[in-house]
C-alpha cells in the first residue's frame, strides 16, 4: 500500500504562502485574459486558489496551484476542489507553481504530482532565483511536459524567456528579487509585454483621448476654414 501522507494537502496550505504570491498570479492571470481577448478565444477558464485531486481514496493528495487554465468554460459553480475521478472535472492545461519555502522538495514533488495529475505543462517560478547570482542550486524558471514518448521531462531550467506550447505564448521574467514577476511576452520573448487588462484598458483609453483630441484639432481647422472662406 502506498503512504500519500506526505503529498497531503490541508485547506490552508499552499494559498498565499509567500508577500508576493497574489500579485504575480494576479499579473499572470489577467495577461492570460487579455491574450484570450485578442485571440477571441471564449472557451477556456483561467483562475487561482482551487484544489486538484486525481486519487479518488485519498482526496488530501492533491495540488494547489497559483495560477491554472482548463480548455473549457466550466458551468458554475465553480467546485472547491477538482476531481479528476468525476465527469467533467479535468487537470488543467498548464499550472504555474511558486516557490515559496522548502525549494528542494517544491523542485523534486512538483514534477511528480503534475505528473499524476496529468497536467501537460507545468512551470515553475523560484522569485528568489530572479537575481543576478541566484542562490546555488536554484532556478528561476523551470517547464516541464510530455515528450513525444509520453514522459514527463524538464523543458527548460533557467531565466528564461521559454516558449509555453499550452498558453501559445513567451514566459518571461520581468524585475528581480521580491519584485520579480512572470509575464507574457510577444516576438520570440524578446518583444512587447502581452499587457494585463487593466494596462490594456489604459492603453485604449489613451489611444481614444488622442483621436478625440484629434478630431477636435480637426474640426477647429474646419471651421477656421470655413469663416475664411467667408471672410
Amino acid at each position: 500500500m502506498i503512504d500519500w501522507s506526505d503529498w497531503y494537502l490541508d485547506d490552508a496550505d499552499g494559498l498565499g504562502a509567500w508577500g508576493e504570491h497574489d500579485e504575480i498570479s494576479r499579473l499572470l492571470l489577467s495577461s492570460i485574459a487579455q491574450l484570450a481577448r485578442e485571440r477571441g478565444a471564449a472557451d477556456h477558464h483561467a483562475g487561482t486558489g482551487r484544489f486538484f485531486a486525481w486519487v479518488r481514496e485519498e482526496p488530501l493528495v492533491r495540488v494547489s496551484p497559483d495560477v491554472y487554465l482548463l480548455d473549457h468554460r466550466p458551468a458554475p459553480p465553480l467546485p472547491k476542489q477538482w476531481q479528476t475521478w468525476l465527469p467533467g472535472h479535468r487537470p488543467p492545461r498548464f499550472a504555474l507553481e511558486i516557490v515559496a519555502s522548502d525549494w528542494k522538495k517544491a523542485y523534486e514533488d512538483l514534477p511528480l504530482k503534475y505528473c499524476q495529475l496529468g497536467c501537460p505543462e507545468l512551470a515553475i517560478f523560484d522569485p528568489q532565483a530572479a537575481a543576478q547570482r541566484p542562490p546555488a542550486g536554484r532556478v528561476a524558471l523551470q517547464t516541464y511536459r510530455r515528450d513525444p514518448d509520453g514522459a514527463y521531462v524538464r523543458a527548460h531550467a533557467g531565466a528564461g524567456p521559454v516558449w509555453s506550447a499550452a498558453l501559445d505564448s513567451w514566459l518571461v521574467i520581468v524585475g528581480t528579487g521580491a519584485e520579480a514577476r512572470v509575464r507574457l511576452a510577444r516576438g520570440g520573448g524578446k518583444g512587447e509585454l502581452v499587457p494585463t487588462q487593466e494596462e490594456a484598458a489604459a492603453l485604449e483609453s489613451r489611444a481614444r483621448e488622442a483621436a478625440e483630441a484629434r478630431v477636435r484639432e480637426l474640426e477647429a481647422r474646419v471651421r477656421e476654414l470655413e469663416g475664411m472662406a467667408q471672410g
